[in-house]
């Protein structure tokens, strides 16, 4: 009988030991990821990330107004991905363009959101107001939006990675 016990509590121990050997790195495998890789614990300057797209969107919103849309384009990555509102008044400043934004528009943008999630990742979410006189009319047309961009940290300094835009307007708390 002492030798089935022990043969038992033998067994019992080996089970364990397999158990644990496949649990274990399970479990492991369920842990957050850091973003910056593993066992990077770089310190995240937040302050001086939200200065940096602080400027960014300026650089953006001027190259804007001055119709340098050649500076637009290094303000965004290789790969970058952006969806526009979609409406009747955004279709119709979109049709006929060579470039992103009419002639002489200027844009204004609100972050209501920024969110330093790493140091190469951000999220920002605010609304914009778009500003352009349609060709013949006489008076501007105002278009506004509320977005959500993805901003990455690259070689060349922080960029607009994704973006998505919509012409609904939620209240501010929502």
């Amino acid at each position: 009988m002492d030798i089935l016990k022990s043969a038992n509590t033998g067994i019992s121990v080996i089970v364990l030991f397999l158990m644990a050997m496949w649990i274990l790195p399970v479990l492991n495998g369920c842990q957050p990821q850091d973003p910056e890789g593993p066992g990077r614990t770089e310190a995240i300057d937040t302050v001086a990330i939200q200065s940096e797209i602080d400027n960014l969107r300026s650089t953006y919103q001027q190259a804007v107004a001055d119709g340098d849309y050649e500076k637009l384009s290094t303000l965004v990555t290789a790969d970058a991905r952006m969806v526009q509102p979609g409406s009747a008044d955004w279709d119709a400043m979109r049709e006929g363009l060579q470039a992103p934004f009419p002639p002489g528009a200027t844009i204004d943008i609100r972050p209501i959101e920024i969110n330093v999630m790493s140091n190469s990742w951000v999220y920002e979410m605010g609304r914009s107001t778009i500003t352009y006189t349609p060709e013949g009319a006489d008076e501007p047309v105002t278009l506004r939006d509320t977005y959500l961009v993805i901003l990455k940290r690259t070689a060349d300094g922080w960029k607009v990675h994704r973006e998505v835009a919509s012409s609904y307007l939620p209240e501010q708390g929502e």
